[in-house]
């Protein structure tokens, strides 16, 4: 058979019912509704309920309606079988013929109802309270729960017997033995029940309901209709009296339709008499008038259609937005990107041109990332944003960086046989504030994994390396119109000697490494890797230009200098190459490593690198003298700032 799967918004518990989803249907279809039947059936019990149990309510805040009725001389069996055909479509079990009529009946009217065994409630009596602090309860599912004075309980006069609204305990759970019913309908506080459903870890299609905020009179509604069906289907018999506890439901004015008002708001002229007919639909009782109309809201509708613009809304949606003309909007200015939004922009283009993919990964993490990413217990980066209600243990806090989420996009990529490639994100890092609020922070992130470029029978696979970051990092830099310096970084999740910090001036802009061999291995990621991560609050602060300037090609031949100089085996490539580039002056148009050696001449712990300088001008040909003086301040420099001895020049 057919089945059709509706997504009701938070605003429409009416539509959590075949009666409010078969209303839905008769409006925007146009066809006639019949409700249930709502007639009562005769009390032919003996005494009076009045006798036989007590409701006092202690929370009215909590509980502004509480319902009771009692019904003698149950005979427990099967509910019918087009009873239970229903409820088993509807993805519920039969169970007894009076659960399953509870059942059916929340079903047919989205009120949740609810039987005790009457012989087994103390007093024989019901208190509608909040729960005393520590105080427990069994519930139906078997586990004993621990309550919360800011919890509602549904006690009788010793102990809880449920949970309001959430579900009912063990102790007056009806059975094959119960003769003698009290049947419950009610009206709780929407974020009550929410909040007490959170707090215990326990949902239900009760709690569901409840926590949208239902009307008071539908309680009395299902009381009414499931009255019958026990009177009907379990041989029951009604004690005379309707325990009705609670304050009255408030008065709701009539709201007024202005029919300019849904002109100038649709954009097209709606007849007067189209939209009183539309409303009348939805169960509106519309006074209708030449220049607007006084619409009385029904009460399933009460918490959704407040406002003139709701009564609009609904015009529109039965009128149909297909029937509305689509005309460009009138804009009173011309609209500019900000510099960060132009800058996001651009450096996203520059790197979908260099092949890579932009990816997009969830925000909530494992608090296990930052061992997987290799963070000592007292890095502060370890002090997250915590969500009060995860979903998961996978999804408890709020990321602190995008890498742990492109390490795992790139092992399902190498999972799919796809062993190399390139992945950025543009995205928010969340840290905690003393306030409590979240310290939220643009960054780009970039995940280069697996060879650089493809193998062939004339040259070998190269794999990505931290040079090749550098150079994506300094092209992306000057997108700002900036140049960056690198010098030594300290993060653990990077490779220990291949990593660097690229600054502008005193300004942080972002870090770059090959991943730590540990860390690939956590997230399954074949490595070599090398990751990019970019400030982009303080790239926008720090840019001079978000267009690229023209720079002349040189038309003179350039110079070369190779210099070989011993250094600590501890100072960074990029420190180097950065000290050389910026004290040569402007002839110094390139400063490149290109070998290295250690062994026995230069000593332990030292480390021999031949440097060669790139020298021009591009208005003239230098002579050998205007060449050798900025290769003597590179020389002076490295010595001077970084400990450098010369060992031969050429």
């Amino acid at each position: 058979e057919s089945v059709i799967d509706f997504e009701i918004t938070s605003n429409r518990p009416d539509c959590l019912s075949i009666a409010g989803l078969a209303k839905e249907a008769a409006a925007t279809l146009g066809r006639e509704y019949r409700p249930p039947s709502e007639t009562e059936p005769a009390a032919d019990g003996l005494g009076k309920i009045a006798d036989l149990v007590t409701i006092d309510v202690e929370a009215p805040d909590l509980c502004p309606r509480y319902m009771g009725r009692v019904f003698v001389d149950i005979v427990h069996g099967e509910s019918p079988p087009w009873m239970q055909g229903r409820l088993r479509a509807a993805g519920m079990r039969p169970i007894s013929n009076v659960v399953d009529i509870t059942n059916y009946v929340m079903l047919l009217t989205g009120q949740p109802l609810h039987a005790f065994d009457l012989d087994r409630l103390a007093g024989p009596r019901i208190i509608v309270r909040r729960a005393t602090p520590g105080e427990t309860i069994e519930t139906l599912d078997g586990v004993t729960r621990t309550l919360t004075d800011r919890m509602l309980v549904i006690a009788d006069g010793e102990r809880p017997v449920a949970i309001a609204g959430i579900m009912g305990g063990g102790d007056a759970e009806f059975s094959e033995a119960t003769t003698r019913v009290l049947l419950e309908s009610a009206a709780f506080n929407g974020p009550s029940i929410l909040g007490t459903s959170l707090a215990l870890g326990l949902r239900s299609e009760s709690s569901g309901r409840f926590e949208k905020g239902l009307p008071r009179e539908l309680a009395a509604r299902a009381m009414t209709i499931a009255s019958r069906l026990l009177v009907e289907h379990c041989g029951a018999k009604l004690v005379p009296g309707t325990l009705d506890v609670g304050t009255p439901s408030p008065e709701r004015a009539p709201i007024t339709l202005r029919h300019a008002r849904v002109g100038a708001l649709l954009g097209v002229d709606i007849d007067p008499a189209e939209s009183a007919e539309l409303l009348t639909r939805v169960g509106c009782v519309v006074t209708p008038g030449p220049d607007s109309h006084e619409v009385q809201i029904p009460f399933e509708r009460a918490n959704d259609l407040t406002r003139e613009v709701d009564l609009i809304e609904e015009v529109l949606r039965l009128h149909g937005l297909d029937e509305i003309p689509a005309i460009l909007p009138r804009t009173g200015g011309v609209a500019r990107r900000t510099l960060a939004q132009t800058l996001r922009e651009r450096l996203a283009d520059r790197l979908v041109a260099r092949g890579l993919s932009e990816t997009i990964s969830y925000r909530f993490v494992s608090e296990a990332d930052a061992d997987r990413m290799q963070m000592s217990a007292d890095d502060p980066r370890r002090q997250v944003v915590r969500l009060a209600h995860p979903m998961s243990e996978e999804m408890a806090v709020m990321r602190r960086s995008m890498l742990p989420g492109l390490l795992r996009a790139a092992s399902r990529n190498q999972a799919h046989q796809r062993m190399s490639g390139g992945l950025f994100e543009l995205g928010r890092t969340y840290a905690p504030r003393e306030d409590g609020m979240a310290d939220e922070r643009e960054f780009l992130a970039v995940l280069r994994f697996g060879p650089e470029t493809r193998g062939h029978w004339r040259r070998p696979a190269e794999p990505v390396d931290i040079h090749a970051g550098i150079g994506l990092f300094e092209e992306l830099a000057q997108i700002a119109g900036i140049n960056v310096t690198a010098d030594a970084a300290t993060a653990p999740y990077f490779h220990p000697t291949r990593r660097a910090r690229l600054a502008s001036g005193e300004d942080t802009i972002g870090w770059v490494g090959e991943m730590h061999p540990l860390v690939l291995r956590n997230f399954e990621v074949r490595g070599p890797a090398v990751a990019v991560v970019m400030d982009l609050d303080v790239l926008t602060r720090v840019a001079t230009a978000t267009t690229p300037a023209f720079s002349p090609i040189l038309t003179l031949p350039a110079s070369t200098r190779d210099l070989a100089l011993i250094f600590a085996d501890d100072v960074a490539a990029a420190r180097i190459q950065a000290v050389a580039t910026s004290t040569g002056g402007d002839l110094v148009r390139g400063a490149q490593i290109f070998d290295r050696y250690v062994g026995e001449q230069v000593g332990e712990g030292r480390v021999s690198l031949a440097i060669r300088l790139t020298i021009a001008d591009p208005e003239r040909t230098l002579t050998d003298e205007e060449i050798e003086a900025p290769v003597a301040a590179v020389i002076a420099a490295l010595t001077k700032e970084l400990g450098a001895e010369l060992r031969a020049a050429s």
